[in-house]
């Protein structure tokens, strides 16, 4: 225990405490145990307060046992569809990169190991019936070990052995030596065996989380909250004195405490209600006896600074005559948390599922009875006879099938009292009074699917309308539980193993070995329960999440298609957990096992992978690109080879047409030559001509002039 000032004397302390205790039980004795009593019997189908007359129905409505039947399979689904029933959420920056590795370490310890589903259908159960659940989560600081026994080692084994971390030796001793040849002298030599039991440890403190009987928690009856409250206490007691020894109390003390005996505790008609048969007797070893131990959280001024600290005290035994087994000033959280059904403003106790349908069924109760016993009389009139005119009265009182009643003759005939029927108007009391309930709590024969005919004469919209209203109320509740009390009991949870854990812890997590090192955690995280889905019908849930699923489909393409590639990565972290919502609505409580692992490192290295391709060619493209170029070349080098051919071409048809000029530069010489060479015949002829014209011309005239002497005669 921690050092403390001896301002306030154990005395003092002792009387305060046994004060508190004394005032907390006269508390919950006048107020509250009655009701939890009541409740638990009426949810058991017995009810002491409305007797059956003698000789007629005995029949009892489990109208609280109904209405419990339909809602904590909701609530549970609530909490429990999914793998994660708590995650937090960062504080301050830097918190971000931890908020996942906690969540899935906080309810690893939840539902591994504490077996956290029985935690919850006690701590729901105790909300529903008894108005409030209580949850106790501390840090157990003691040794959690392994026996085992080794025959036959050497020495170099056990060395080996007692080298493990946490491993050690309680007891040992020698076994059969045997014979084994030494490999460095070839001689046979004797070798010592030793048998060993060690005691290996395998946990050095865990978190516990555990559910307190409502009737063994106690506060003082100015309390509205435990965080604010003058006195809390935890009586069990179930402690046995061995546990108190290895709890480090001293043994003399221990010894000394009156055993406990059931009905000691006033407290004590809650627990005879839930199991009537549980009795304590005086088998077994002393150190087994059963003491009443309190552990109390009451505040106090104990260093007489004027201020009152909250002050952790163990007291064992009861009625005034306990004992302070020893006490320190208490630095933590109270490790108590209220799981609440309907909180009641500025007041402690809350309101119990059971409280509100009690009533209804001690009076259906009634009612049932009533019309049973009228059906009886109905089914079974009385006899109206006369004196003696029946000779076999054995065969009026127990008739036979086919029995014959003798009569006196002269007699009057056996008449009837007809009793009237009273079964319509009773049956009508019953169901204004499942009214009632259903006004109440939203449970009806419709929200139960109980009664197909509901569905005949009304729509499905109006169906779904009926059982949306019942699970609202249902969601109510579990609200109520996850943010007043789930969320406080998760909060501690983070607190104490950051301040507790001082080494990492390696647990198998989807599939994988994680180390678990909470050191660098920010235990001031905000906790936030999981309550999103579980209410409704699995159908309506899957139909849900299918629309969202299209919906984000859609945005991410959308996304895609218009470049904004980030957009588009941040949106598949939501879209699987759309995914994993829809497995856990079908019934699936691992839906992380069936996708991938997102993590924003994975996210950042795809995005720089696009990033990158987003800088090379799309392969399609780059082929497309590349089909394009040889087209190109094709058509260049066709391009080219037409050229050329073009060009030869056009340097044939040059030479071709140079030769052609030659010819017909040639031709035209020749001819030319021919022509002028004609020509100069033509002149020469026609100077010729000219000149024999010429000459015949003056021959002529010679001729005339002879001719003068001749008239008319021709020139020869």
């Amino acid at each position: 225990m921690a050092a403390r000032d001896k301002a306030m004397e154990e005395d003092e302390i002792k009387a305060l405490v046994t004060a508190e205790i004394r005032d907390a039980e006269l508390y919950f004795r006048d107020d509250v145990v009655q009701n939890r009593e009541r409740a638990i019997n009426y949810y058991n189908g017995e009810m002491p307060d409305t007797p059956a007359a003698d000789g007629w129905s005995t029949f009892k409505s489990r109208d609280v046992s109904d209405v419990m039947g339909w809602v904590l399979p909701g609530i549970i689904r609530v909490f429990s569809a999914s793998d994660r029933m708590v995650n937090y959420e960062p504080r301050r920056p830097g918190d971000e990169q931890f908020t996942d590795q906690a969540s899935d370490y906080a309810n690893y310890i939840f539902w591994v190991d504490n077996n956290g589903y029985r935690i919850l259908w006690d701590a729901t159960h105790d909300s529903l019936l008894l108005a409030d659940g209580i949850v106790k989560t501390y840090w157990d600081d003691s040794e959690e070990c392994e026996y085992s026994v080794h025959s036959g080692l050497t020495a170099e084994q056990v060395m080996l052995l007692t080298d493990e971390e946490g491993v050690e030796i309680t007891a040992q001793g020698e076994g059969e030596p045997y014979v084994d040849v030494d490999p460095m002298t070839g001689e046979q030599v004797e070798i010592q065996t030793y048998d060993v039991k060690i005691k290996r440890v395998t946990m050095q403190g865990r978190l516990r989380v555990e559910t307190v009987e409502p009737e063994n928690f106690l506060v003082d009856r100015n309390a509205i909250s435990i965080a604010d409250a003058r006195f809390v206490c935890h009586r069990d007691p179930h402690v046995t004195r061995s546990k108190l020894i290895e709890m480090g109390f001293d043994k003399s003390i221990v010894d000394s405490i009156p055993r406990y005996t059931f009905g000691y505790s006033q407290l004590s008609e809650e627990a005879t209600a839930r199991d009537p048969n549980v009795v304590t007797d005086n088998i077994g070893d002393k150190s087994m006896d059963r003491v009443e131990l309190y552990e109390c959280y009451v505040k106090a001024d104990v260093n007489g600074d004027g201020i009152a600290e909250t002050v952790l005290v163990y007291y064992a035994g009861g009625n005034g005559a306990g004992t302070l087994l020893d006490w320190e000033i208490w630095d933590d959280d109270l490790p108590f948390s209220q799981i609440p059904c309907e909180p009641v403003p500025h007041r402690f106790v809350s309101r119990s599922l059971a409280g509100e349908v009690m009533d209804v069924q001690q009076i259906k109760t009634v009612l049932f009875r009533q019309m049973l016993n009228n059906l009886y009389q109905v089914n079974n009139p009385q006899k109206d006879i006369e004196a003696g005119s029946v000779l076999n009265m054995n065969e009026l009182v127990n008739p036979t099938i086919g029995g014959v009643l003798i009569r006196k003759a002269g007699s009057q005939p056996i008449k009837y009292n007809v009793v009237p029927s009273i079964f319509d108007s009773a049956l009508a009391g019953i169901q204004a009074m499942d009214n009632v309930t259903e006004m109440r709590t939203g449970v009806s024969r419709a929200t139960m699917a109980l009664d197909p005919m509901t569905l005949q004469n009304q729509t499905a919209t109006a169906s779904q309308n009926q059982r949306d209203s019942a699970y609202s109320q249902i969601e109510l509740i579990a609200r109520n539980q996850a943010e007043l009390g789930w969320k406080d009991v998760f909060a501690k949870i983070l607190r104490l193993i950051v301040k507790h854990q001082d080494r990492p812890r390696t647990i198998r997590l989807r599939d994988q070995w994680v180390d678990m090192d909470p050191r660098q955690w920010n235990a001031g995280m905000d906790a936030v329960i999981n309550v999103g889905l579980g209410t409704g019908s699995r159908d309506r849930d899957m139909s849900m999440l299918n629309m969202i699923l299209q919906s984000q489909m859609g945005i991410t393409d959308r996304f895609q298609a218009s470049g904004m590639t980030q957009e588009a990565l941040d949106m598949v972290p939501r879209i699987k957990k759309t995914l994993v919502k829809q497995a856990e609505a079908a019934g699936i409580r691992n839906g992380d096992d069936f996708y991938p692992e997102i993590t924003p490192e994975r996210l950042q290295q795809i995005a720089q992978q696009q990033a990158d391709a987003a800088q090379q060619p799309d392969p399609k493209v780059a082929a497309d690109m590349a089909k394009s170029q040889a087209d190109m070349e094709l058509k260049r080098e066709s391009q080219r080879q037409d050229t050329m051919l073009k060009q030869e071409q056009i340097r044939s048809d040059a030479t071709l047409k140079r030769e052609e000029m030659a010819i017909d530069g040639a031709l035209k010489r020749e001819q030319l030559n021919k022509e002028i060479q004609l020509k100069r015949e033509q002149l020469a002829a026609e100077l010729a001509l000219k000149r024999d014209t010429a000459v015949l011309g003056a021959a002529v005239k010679g001729a005339s002039a002879s001719s003068e002497v001749h008239v008319g005669g021709e020139p020869g």
